[in-house]
C-alpha cells in the first residue's frame, strides 16, 4: 500500500464569530515535499496552518497527519512543530539552550541533548555561536536558532508562518535558499505560508493559491504560473496582461472585444466557455517595429507610453488601441531602446497565451 500523506485535511471549515476564514478545504500534501500555501491577507493560509499545528481546531472536517486522526489533539501531542515570524526566542538563554529547551523539558539524557543540539546546530551553519545570546545574533540567525529548535524534536511535519517577514529583503533572499537546503537534507515536510510569491516559487515544490477561504489553484510554481486558470491567480502570481475575448469552435483563436484576434495553445484555454479572459506575461512579450515579419503570430499595434530601466531589463508600457496599456519586460541583452510615444508591435508566441474564465 502507498504510504499515507503527510498531511491531509478533508472538507475542513473554520468559521468565526461573524466569518469563515476557511471553506470546505481538502487538500494532502506528501511526505518529503516542500509546500507553500499562498495568498493575501485574510485567504485563510494563517488559520489553515494553525488548524494543522493544533493551535485551531476546525468547525468541521478532519485533519490527519501520516494517516493518523489528529483532530482535537493538542499541539504537544502532534509530531509537528512550527516557526513563527517572531521567532519567540528566549533572551536570557544561550543559543544551546534556546535549542535544547525543548528537549530538556522531556528529560533527554545530557549526552543525547549535547549530541543531538550540535546536529542540528551544525545543519543550520551556527556550530561555534552555541554561546551566544539572541541580541548578539543578526535576524538571519536568529532565524535560524528558532528552525534549528524546531528540527532538534525531530518532527514529522515543519510548519512556517511568514517566518521570513521581517527580515531585509538581501537576508530574506538568502535565507529562503537556506530553509530549501534545510528541508532537501533532513527530507521531512515543510508547509510554509507567505503572502509573496517570489518567496513560494523560490522555495516550494507545490503552491497553493488560496483565495477567499478556498485554493484557487494548486501545482508546481511552473505549471500555475504558466497556467493559472483564474484571473485571480494570474493576478497575484506575478503581473498578467489580460485581454477581453472569445473563443472560436477550436477554442485556439480568440476574438479580442475590441477587434483583433490573439492565438494560443487550446490546452490553455478553458473547455466549454465563451467568453474567457486571455493572458501573457509582461517578459512574455517581445517589442518589435512595425512591419519586421519576423514577430511572432501575435501582434498587436501600439505605442510606447512609458520606459523604465531596471537594470538587468527595461519595462514598458505600450498602448494598444484594442486592450489599452500592456506591461512588456524586455532584457537588456543590446542597446536596442524604445523611446516615448514610438509605435511599436507587442508581440508573443502562442503557446505563451493562456485564458481565464471572464
Amino acid at each position: 500500500m502507498a504510504a499515507a500523506p503527510a498531511i491531509e485535511l478533508e472538507h475542513v471549515t473554520k468559521t468565526f464569530t461573524d466569518f469563515t476564514a476557511v471553506e470546505d478545504l481538502t487538500l494532502a500534501i506528501d511526505d518529503g515535499h516542500f509546500f507553500a500555501l499562498l495568498g493575501p491577507s485574510g485567504c485563510g493560509k494563517t488559520t489553515t496552518l494553525r488548524m494543522v499545528g493544533g493551535f485551531e481546531e476546525p468547525t468541521a472536517g478532519t485533519i490527519r497527519l501520516h494517516g493518523e486522526n489528529v483532530t482535537g489533539l493538542k499541539p504537544y501531542r502532534r509530531l509537528v512543530n512550527t516557526v513563527f515570524q517572531s521567532y519567540a526566542l528566549f533572551p536570557h538563554l544561550t543559543v544551546f539552550e534556546n535549542v535544547a529547551f525543548g528537549l530538556r523539558r522531556r528529560e533527554v539524557s545530557e549526552g543525547e541533548v549535547r549530541k543531538r543540539v550540535g546536529e542540528v546546530l551544525d545543519l543550520v551553519q551556527l556550530t561555534g555561536r552555541e554561546n551566544r545570546k539572541p541580541r548578539q545574533l543578526s535576524g538571519g540567525q536568529q532565524q535560524r536558532v528558532a528552525v534549528a529548535r524546531a528540527l532538534v524534536n525531530h518532527p514529522r511535519v515543519l510548519l512556517l508562518d511568514e517566518p521570513l517577514g521581517a527580515l531585509d529583503l538581501k537576508l530574506r533572499k538568502e535565507m529562503q535558499i537556506e530553509l530549501k537546503r534545510i528541508q532537501q537534507e533532513v527530507g521531512i515536510t515543510f508547509v510554509h505560508v507567505t503572502h509573496d510569491q517570489e518567496e513560494a516559487m523560490t522555495m516550494a515544490d507545490t503552491i497553493a493559491v488560496m483565495h477567499q477561504g478556498r485554493i484557487e489553484r494548486m501545482g508546481a510554481p511552473t505549471e500555475i504560473y504558466e497556467d493559472p486558470r483564474t484571473a485571480f491567480v494570474a493576478g497575484f502570481l506575478g503581473a498578467s496582461n489580460l485581454m477581453g475575448g472569445t473563443v472560436d469552435g477550436d477554442r485556439g483563436t480568440i476574438a479580442l472585444s475590441a477587434g483583433g484576434v490573439v492565438y494560443a495553445d487550446p490546452k490553455h484555454i478553458p473547455a466549454g466557455v465563451r467568453e474567457v479572459l486571455v493572458g501573457v506575461r509582461p517578459e512574455k512579450v517581445s517589442l518589435f517595429l512595425p512591419g519586421d515579419e519576423t514577430a511572432p503570430r501575435n501582434r498587436l499595434r501600439g505605442k510606447v507610453t512609458d520606459a523604465s530601466f531596471i537594470g538587468v531589463s527595461t519595462h514598458y508600457l505600450v498602448h494598444c488601441p484594442q486592450v489599452g496599456e500592456m506591461a512588456v519586460v524586455v532584457q537588456n541583452l543590446d542597446d536596442r531602446r524604445f523611446s516615448l510615444g514610438e509605435d511599436v508591435v507587442a508581440a508573443w508566441n502562442p503557446d505563451h497565451t493562456f485564458g481565464v474564465a471572464g
